[in-house]
C-alpha cells in the first residue's frame, strides 16, 4: 500500500450559517471519498458573521426579515439550502432556530474540542443543537452540556468559556480571517496555502480538495 499524502484542512465556519452546516456534512463525506489517497487532518477556524450581535442574541427572525425584505427571497433561500443539504446527505429545516446568539462562546467550546482531538464530533454536535433542536448555543450552560455529550469535560468547558484569554484568541482568530480576505463562509484553506468558498456537494468537494492539493505539493 503506498503512504497517504497529509491534507491539511482548514474549515472557516461561523455555527450560525446554514452553509456551514451544509458544508460540514459535506466535508464528512468528501473526507470518506478522499481515506485512500490522503490522511485529512481538519481543522475548524472560528469566523463571525456578525461579531456585533449583542451577548443575549437577538430575535432571528426579526434578523432576517430586515436583512432579506422580500418573503419570496427568503422562500427561495429555504429552498436551496434543504436542497443543498440532501445533496450532502441529511436534511435539515433552516428555519427552525428562532434566536440569533453571538457565537463567540461556541467558537471558544469548538476550539478547546481541538486540543482533546475531538473538534470534528463537537462541532456536528453543536451545529445540531442549534439547527435541529433550536437550542441557544450563545449559553455557556447549554454550551458545557454539548461538551460533555461530545466527550469533554463540562467543567473545563466552562472554565474556559469563562477565560477572556480564549475569548481573545478566538476574536484574533476571525478578524485574522475577515483581514485575509474572507468573506463568505464555509471557506476551506488546504496546506496553508490555497482556499476556495461554498458548500459544494461531497464529490464536487472532493474534487477541489484534491486541486488544491495537487496545486499545494511540494514539487
Amino acid at each position: 500500500m503506498t503512504d497517504r499524502a497529509r491534507l491539511l484542512v482548514d474549515i472557516v465556519a461561523d455555527p450560525v450559517c446554514p452553509w456551514c452546516y451544509v458544508g460540514l456534512k459535506s466535508f464528512i463525506a468528501a473526507k470518506e471519498r478522499l481515506k485512500d489517497e490522503f490522511i485529512v487532518l481538519p481543522r475548524i477556524r472560528a469566523y463571525q458573521l456578525n461579531p456585533d450581535t449583542p451577548a443575549e442574541g437577538v430575535d432571528r427572525q426579526a434578523y432576517y426579515a430586515k436583512k432579506f425584505p422580500a418573503e419570496a427571497q427568503r422562500a427561495q433561500m429555504i429552498h436551496q439550502l434543504k436542497a443543498a443539504a440532501l445533496g450532502a446527505g441529511f436534511s435539515f429545516d433552516p428555519s427552525k432556530p428562532t434566536h440569533l446568539p453571538n457565537t463567540l462562546k461556541a467558537h471558544q467550546i469548538i476550539r478547546l474540542a481541538h486540543f482533546d482531538g475531538a473538534q470534528e464530533r463537537l462541532a456536528l454536535a453543536l451545529y445540531a443543537a442549534y439547527w435541529d433542536e433550536g437550542r441557544d448555543i450563545g449559553d455557556e450552560e447549554t454550551l458545557a452540556a454539548i461538551a460533555a455529550d461530545a466527550g469533554l469535560d463540562a467543567e473545563n468547558a466552562r472554565q474556559d468559556l469563562k477565560n477572556p484569554k480564549s475569548a481573545a484568541e478566538v476574536k484574533s482568530e476571525a478578524e485574522a480571517f475577515r483581514q485575509a480576505g474572507v468573506t463568505g463562509v464555509p471557506t476551506y484553506i488546504v496546506n496553508e496555502r490555497t482556499g476556495f468558498a461554498g458548500a459544494l456537494p461531497p464529490a464536487r468537494l472532493a474534487d477541489s480538495l484534491r486541486q488544491a492539493a495537487a496545486a499545494t505539493r511540494v514539487q
